[in-house]
């Protein structure tokens, strides 16, 4: 059971995240709506990692931390050792908040933003922009994928049989 255990790092600008998050939910639905909203958006950002890193774990993958920073939730882990599960472990994340639509929408007063919230987490994290999943998709896609083995050396040519050919006079 040692090997599921992945460390959770809140860094310092985590705290300024959630307590942002927390004031504007506040001022948007008064202390106990805004708090419990603020906690399951926050708990949103934090199950789309789980499903990241769940899936690695279940292919094989490391992963060796995972946490809050100011731009939201992270982990860390290795390159997965095929396109395929590359591809199934950046896909983890937002079919977790495409199913948290479904229990979010009847939350009463939040419901409705909680399901956009994770709407939108979902489809963001599918766009090819900088730091995101489907930028990693498409990455993998197009990119040549290292090979598991240390490449090898080509064979150098004979210098006699480059000379073979006859010259054109």
């Amino acid at each position: 059971m040692r090997e599921f255990f992945v460390p959770f790092r809140i860094q310092m600008t985590g705290l300024l995240m959630i307590s942002s998050c927390a004031l504007i939910e506040i001022y948007h639905y008064g202390v106990w709506w805004g708090l419990t909203a603020a906690v399951l958006l926050i708990a949103s950002l934090l199950l789309h990692e789980v499903g990241h890193m769940l899936m690695a774990l279940a292919l094989g993958v490391k992963v060796s931390e995972f946490g809050l920073c100011l731009l939201g939730a992270y982990n860390r882990r290795a390159r997965a050792n095929s396109r395929r599960n590359e591809i199934l472990i950046c896909l983890a994340g937002p079919l977790i908040n495409f199913a948290l639509i479904i229990p979010c929408i009847i939350l009463p007063r939040i419901g409705f933003e909680l399901t956009l919230c994770n709407f939108m987490l979902g489809v963001g994290n599918l766009l090819p922009i900088p730091s995101s999943d489907g930028l990693r998709i498409l990455q993998t896609i197009w990119r040549p994928f290292p090979a598991p083995y240390p490449m090898v050396r080509p064979i150098p040519v004979n210098a006699r049989s480059e000379q073979s050919f006859p010259e054109a006079a």
